[in-house]
């Protein structure tokens, strides 16, 4: 089932390639909670890259957010609390912001999330953007069929009109990518530690 979204947010933080990533583990074990009950927020996915881990060469924290309220993710990033935590201990990350153009949910439930898929792509200015935002959603659709997905969901960054699918699943997959993926031009996968996903209002 198809259902509307208004923010996609994610503000990867690389890491040094010796960097001890049980303190990250230990970061999501004692605070990963807090936005479990978070109004406005369809999920968040504690995601992380590990050297050696999926083909990683390198070490990250990159949680990734999907809002039903772009002004309640704005009051996240700058209204205190939240995102002050990462300011704190990290220093302040970019933030990468897509606009959602489909969002499906798959099988799986959300404690049974272990690894998440980031693809992404650009558009040339020749494409037609209504038939490659229909495009897009309808990727999610088919992604979210997969055996294993959670959520799957796709965006475009209009700044520099890059489009994103992200797929958290219960078990990296062994199928090939949904159908329609060929123009994504890289792919990503991170572990992910734990999703907070509150009650939808």
């Amino acid at each position: 089932m198809t259902r509307t979204a208004q923010a996609m947010i994610q503000y990867p933080i690389n890491l040094p390639a010796d960097y001890d990533m049980e303190i990250i583990r230990e970061r999501v074990r004692t605070r990963g909670h807090a936005l479990d009950d978070r109004a406005g927020l369809w999920f968040k996915a504690y995601c992380i890259r590990e050297v050696g881990v999926h083909e990683s060469e390198q070490n990250q924290y990159a949680p990734f957010y999907l809002w039903h309220d772009a002004a309640v993710a704005g009051e996240f990033l700058w209204g205190g609390g939240g995102f002050a935590g990462i300011v704190r201990d990290f220093g302040r990350p970019a933030v990468e912001t897509w606009i959602p153009v489909g969002v499906a949910e798959g099988e799986s439930p959300h404690p049974a999330v272990t690894t998440a898929e980031l693809r992404t792509g650009s558009l040339s200015r020749h494409d037609d953007l209504t038939a490659q935002a229909e495009r897009l959603r309808r990727r999610a659709e088919w992604t979210a069929r997969e055996p294993g997905v959670h959520i799957a969901c796709t965006g475009i960054d209009p700044t520099n009109w890059r489009t994103i699918e992200l797929v958290t699943r219960a078990a990296a997959p062994t199928a090939p990518a949904a159908a329609d993926a060929t123009d994504m031009t890289e792919t990503t996968t991170f572990t992910v530690l734990h999703v907070s996903q509150p009650a939808r209002p």
